[in-house]
Order: structure tokens, then C-alpha cells, then sequence
């Protein structure tokens, strides 16, 4: 808070407010620590098909999309979310950890 302090008393002397005397960090007001409860409910409901659900994106080239697209097309009966799923399940094993399964 001494930081503090001191850049208020420079913004004092330069608007001509105040002295050059240097501010006791002492007499600085001491922050006030709100006491942190359960998080605030959000006021819209979550979608039946996304309870208990996350999200996981990433910005990734446009040949990604691409990709992942024809693979699609060659499987028409699985979702977008569901090949996602897949290469992340690919991935977890190729790295020795626990998959997931719907």
C-alpha cells in the first residue's frame, strides 16, 4: 500500500492539491476482503441437452474444419460432437490416460 500512497501524493503535488510531504503507508485505508460465498446462480437455465456438460474449444487453422467436415460426410450418422469426441478419445489413449465413455 506504500506504492499506493506514494502515487497518490504525487497525483496531489502535481494538480496542486497537496505538499510535497510524503504520505505515511500506515494511515492507508486498509482493503476490505469480501467474504466469498457459493457462486451466483445464473438467471438462464442450462439446456436439458447441456446439464452436466462442458465446453472445449480451440482456434484452430481452417484445414482443420476441413477435415473433420469429410470425415463426416463419410460418416453421416455421427455428429459433429460425436468425431469430437472420438479424437479426443483417440487422443487420451495415445497418452495413457483414462477415456471417456457416453
Amino acid at each position: 500500500m506504500a506504492n499506493l500512497a506514494g502515487l497518490q501524493n504525487a497525483l496531489n503535488v502535481s494538480s496542486g492539491r497537496g505538499s510535497a510531504a510524503v504520505a505515511d503507508p500506515s494511515d492507508a485505508p486498509t482493503p476490505r476482503k469480501e467474504p466469498r460465498g457459493p457462486k451466483p446462480v445464473s438467471k438462464t437455465p442450462v439446456p436439458i441437452g447441456r446439464a452436466g456438460r462442458e465446453n472445449i474449444a480451440a482456434w484452430l487453422p481452417g484445414d482443420f474444419k476441413k477435415s473433420i467436415r469429410l470425415i463426416q460426410a463419410k460418416k453421416p450418422d455421427q455428429s459433429l460432437q460425436d468425431l469430437m469426441a472420438e479424437a479426443f478419445n483417440d487422443l487420451f489413449s495415445k497418452y495413457n490416460v483414462p477415456t471417456v465413455s457416453e
